[in-house]
């Protein structure tokens, strides 16, 4: 991405961070020009706590939120009232209860849909008992729950493949695909778009195939 933008005249400087919250704020406060990590709901939601005017230039790719082994190895072995680690900010805890709906897990009330929490649960054949942590802590907790589900990016960190390693991952993109953001006024930004089409230009849809074999699945 970086050569492609710097043949067309265009310095791209990377930072990485290590939580959900600093890229948005770094962003707000015109340290960024652009951050690439986040879902829709999660940037509506944001806007709507922190006052903030967000927008999603282009949807980018899909890291598959996935179920991990933890103390059970699979499904059938989970014990009596097994201990589900799902992440606790409000729009991962609501696409994980939607993760353990489509396992066939759990089943929650038909209107709860993305903002779905723990009270919207109408069906828990197995007695699953909901832990909620800080999406970052889950996989060290791994050894402490029956079975956890982690989004794409601590999973990868923490050696974790969703397609070779997940007892189940979600496959639908509509929702949930990370997209391009900006704030608001700044979509049209000559240098956003040259970003937004390197982004999802044909060598990058390679890099990321080829780099995470799958795992993080090119939307655009």
């Amino acid at each position: 991405m970086v050569p492609l933008l710097k043949a067309q005249g265009i310095e791209v400087e990377l930072v990485s961070f290590t939580d959900y919250i600093q890229p948005n704020l770094a962003l707000a406060a015109g340290d960024l020009d652009a951050n690439l990590y986040q879902n829709v709901p999660f940037l509506e939601q944001f806007n709507r706590d922190r006052g903030t005017r967000f927008v999603a230039v282009r949807r980018i790719y899909l890291p598959p939120m996935g179920v991990y082994a933890g103390r059970a190895a699979s499904f059938s072995q989970l014990s009596a009232q097994p201990v589900v680690a799902i992440p606790n900010d409000p729009t991962n805890l609501g696409r994980a209860l939607l993760v353990l709906q489509a396992a066939g897990l759990i089943r929650l009330k038909p209107a709860s849909g993305v903002a779905a929490t723990v009270q919207d649960i109408i069906e828990n054949p197995r007695h699953l008992q909901i832990r909620e942590l800080e999406a970052a802590q889950i996989p060290r907790a791994l050894p402490d729950v029956d079975i956890a589900v982690i989004n794409a990016n601590y999973a990868l960190d923490a050696g974790l493949n969703p397609l070779r390693d997940a007892l189940f991952y979600e496959k639908d993109v509509s929702g949930y695909a990370n997209v391009l953001a900006v704030n608001a006024g700044q979509e049209n930004d000559t240098r956003i778009q040259a970003l937004a089409a390197a982004l999802t230009s044909a060598p990058i849809r390679q890099f990321i195939q080829t780099r995470y074999k799958g795992a993080v699945v090119p939307i655009s």
